[in-house]
């Protein structure tokens, strides 16, 4: 009998069973990055800490182990975002990923949102920009900032310039809760990617780095 055969297929066979029951997909935050001391054909294992969202928007902890080629380790950041599936029974239990629903993770995120800023931007408005929303480049012409905290954000009011096909532009303003890392990828004067509604500009999202998810 070959042994190491015999071993490799329990494994196989334990992984897949670990990856078929967590079913639930959803987004996580990573909140600390560790190397297991397992290398694996010179690529390491690395455990990640991740605040995950439920079906509420709401956060609990679980954890996932990758192997992790050294070009993709400086995506793993505080903050940045990952696909995953959890286990329903045992929320420990999560795996990356692989074919994310990307609608599904927004509506995740837009009810995470709003549940730290309920009297800020409705629930209703946060999923018409991703549902009816067109991505667009805009000058962003001023970034004020009121004096209001919540939940470890600040609120801003934004102004931006957008230019039509025609090249006659048009403004939009709005305030909005940013975190620390979407302020730092702000520059008025600087274009910016935002997502709008055409038939309502006011109506509008930032799209940045901090919002993209690991391409892990």
């Amino acid at each position: 009998m070959d042994v190491y055969g015999f071993l490799f297929g329990r494994f196989a066979a334990g992984r897949r069973a670990y990856r078929q029951k967590c079913t639930v997909q959803t987004v996580g935050f990573i909140s600390e990055v560790r190397r297991t001391g397992k290398v694996v054909q010179h690529v390491p294992q690395i455990l990640i800490l991740v605040n995950a969202l439920d079906e509420e928007g709401n956060y609990f902890q679980t954890s996932l182990k990758r192997l992790v080629p050294g070009h993709q380790l400086p995506l793993l950041v505080p903050g940045a975002a990952v696909p995953l599936r959890y286990n329903p029974k045992n929320r420990a239990q999560a795996v990356f990923d692989r074919y994310p629903d990307a609608a599904r993770i927004q509506e995740l995120l837009d009810r995470h949102e709003y549940s730290k800023h309920p009297g800020s931007t409705p629930l209703e408005e946060r999923r018409e920009i991703n549902r009816n929303g067109v991505d667009k480049k805009a000058l962003l012409e001023s970034l004020r900032l009121t004096g209001n905290e919540e939940r470890g954000e600040r609120e801003a009011e934004i102004t931006i310039r957008f230019f039509s096909a025609d090249r006659e532009s048009s403004t939009a303003r709005r305030r909005m809760y940013l975190n620390d890392r979407v302020l730092e990828n702000l520059a008025v004067g600087r274009y910016v990617n935002i997502r709008m509604v055409p038939e309502k500009k006011n109506l509008f999202a930032f799209v940045v780095p901090a919002n993209h998810i690991c391409p892990m």
